[in-house]
């Protein structure tokens, strides 16, 4: 009988022995899960933002195209339902005809109501060959208007017009501008 209860007492110490090495590999790898999974979180937070390269909206009402806005690169921002653009390009349409189209270093379209900010330097260039150069222009899109109060140039054909501030239609032809001076040809 002395034989038979150390081979036991032998099973046993090996079974202990074996459970508290599977207990440590166990407590080790968990420790080292819990480690790289916290780390991966603190790399990644979540973000409201989204970057989107080269992005383009086309705007149409009962199929024909209002405007078309492309940018190089431009950043979502959900929360204040805005977007941020980096060299933007806005191509005006009235009834699916081409009108003019708006250049900027910058701008922002506000994702509510489709207002547009072209901020930095900004050209328009008209259908009918007129050029403006200014800075920061908004464009309404519920009446269809552009307007600055930056210091601006329109030269058109047989006239140069300079001024401080406007309001206009997408092509030029209704034009206010504040503090106007015009060079004739």
């Amino acid at each position: 009988m002395g034989m038979v209860s150390r081979k036991m007492e032998n099973k046993t110490s090996i079974k202990k022995y074996g459970l508290f090495i599977i207990f440590i590999l166990l407590s080790f790898s968990f420790c080292c899960c819990s480690e790289d999974e916290s780390s991966v979180i603190e790399e990644t937070p979540p973000t409201t933002e989204q970057t989107i390269e080269k992005f383009i909206i086309t705007e149409t009402k009962e199929g024909k195209i209002n405007t078309i806005l492309e940018a190089e690169s431009a950043v979502t921002d959900d929360n204040n339902k805005t977007v941020y653009l980096m060299l933007p390009k806005v191509k005006f349409y009235q009834d699916g005809k081409f009108m003019s189209v708006l250049i900027s270093e910058t701008g922002e379209v506000n994702l509510e109501n489709n207002n547009i900010k072209a901020l930095g330097k900004c050209t328009l260039d008209t259908a009918n060959n007129e050029h403006m150069q200014t800075r920061d222009v908004f464009y309404d899109a519920t009446t269809k208007m552009i307007s600055s109060d930056s210091d601006i140039k329109i030269t058109r054909q047989s006239e140069t017009i300079y001024g401080k501030g406007f309001k206009s239609d997408i092509d030029l032809n209704k034009i206010t501008i504040k503090k106007q001076r015009v060079i004739i040809d």
